[in-house]
């Protein structure tokens, strides 16, 4: 079916949502009602915001269901309470930082379109600050479906698994909580790494777990690995850069060991499926090099790298797992 007329003007007037939406993350409305029944008038004494303009935000937060009206005043709802007050202990605080950069980078869209991207350097330089809220944005994002890769990656023996650039290393934790035996090794910056301890440190997992700080390119990867998982960076970089890191990998891994690569994947045709297009703007917003690769692309850097038997795995939010065994 194509789009008619009436849906693409839908999808624009739901821009007017979401930039409703952000704008109350970034003025912190939730936060500031916290757990209160408050009035316009007396959030405005708070916050020192405009009463009128507090109002008319309070009451479209209404008209989205996203705050409570009795008797003239407001209170939050309990899902937004718990993801986007400050003071619960569920905060989404990855979330929110990601929500205000992409509603920024995306004002973004028409000049990139028009003059290219315009990066200064080879990548850009690593902001510890940003990197903590960016770990946990992955956290948050990766609760909804690493119980499913790991389902899929414990299948088989896991043995030594290496989680390059693992972020909150929550697919590690989720694999090791499904194969007993398997131990883990977490690769990526000090700061990530210092989240991962603050998320799993406790859990019986971290016993099995070793860190490694370091840069994709610049760290050597050590040896003996039997499971190599690259998940959400290929995006990232180059296919020159993705094969001088999948070599690495493949260097790394012992006869037969597994790679794992967990991304979106296009079709041949690029324009599909819907996530997967979508986020190759973000990657034309965001990254000096990166795009989203189609299965056939990331297949040949794979076989360039030195690995066979792939095979693929679609998953139900449009990415994927593609899979190659050393040769």
């Amino acid at each position: 079916m194509m789009l008619t007329y009436e849906q693409f003007v839908q999808k624009i007037d739901q821009l007017e949502e979401a930039q409703l939406l952000i704008s109350a993350l970034d003025l912190e409305i939730f936060t500031l009602v916290g757990k209160k029944k408050v009035t316009a008038k007396s959030l405005a004494r708070q916050s020192g915001y405009s009463e009128e303009g507090l109002e008319a935000i309070l009451n479209c937060l209404v008209t989205l269901k996203a705050m409570h009206l009795r008797h003239g005043r407001y209170s939050n709802t309990a899902e937004m309470f718990k993801h986007f007050c400050k003071t619960s202990p569920h905060y989404k605080k990855g979330t929110v930082m990601l929500r205000s950069e992409d509603n920024e980078e995306y004002g973004r869209l028409m000049h990139v379109i028009r003059k290219g991207r315009q990066f200064t350097g080879k990548h850009e330089a690593d902001d510890p600050k940003r990197r903590k809220l960016f770990t946990h944005a992955m956290h948050e994002r990766s609760q909804t479906r690493a119980k499913k890769v790991a389902e899929y990656i414990a299948s088989e023996t896991v043995g030594r698994v290496l989680d390059l650039g693992s972020g909150p290393g929550s697919y590690t934790a989720e694999i090791l909580k499904k194969d007993k035996k398997a131990r883990g090794a977490l690769l990526d910056r000090k700061s990530a790494l210092g989240v991962a301890k603050d998320i799993w440190g406790n859990t019986p997992m971290w016993k099995r777990i070793e860190t490694m700080t370091g840069d994709l390119f610049d760290t050597n990867y050590g040896e003996g690995f039997d499971t190599i998982l690259f998940s959400n960076i290929l995006h990232i970089y180059s296919p020159e850069e993705n094969t001088l890191l999948l070599k690495k990998m493949q260097k790394a891994l012992n006869p037969g060991g597994r790679v794992v690569l967990l991304d979106y994947f296009l079709n041949d045709s690029r324009t599909g499926p819907q996530q997967a297009s979508m986020f190759s703007l973000t990657m034309l917003l965001f990254t000096e090099t990166g795009k989203t690769y189609t299965w056939k692309e990331t297949e040949s850097l794979l076989k360039k790298a030195g690995f066979n038997k792939l095979k693929r795995i679609l998953l139900e939010d449009d990415s994927g797992l593609l899979v190659g065994v050393k040769k």
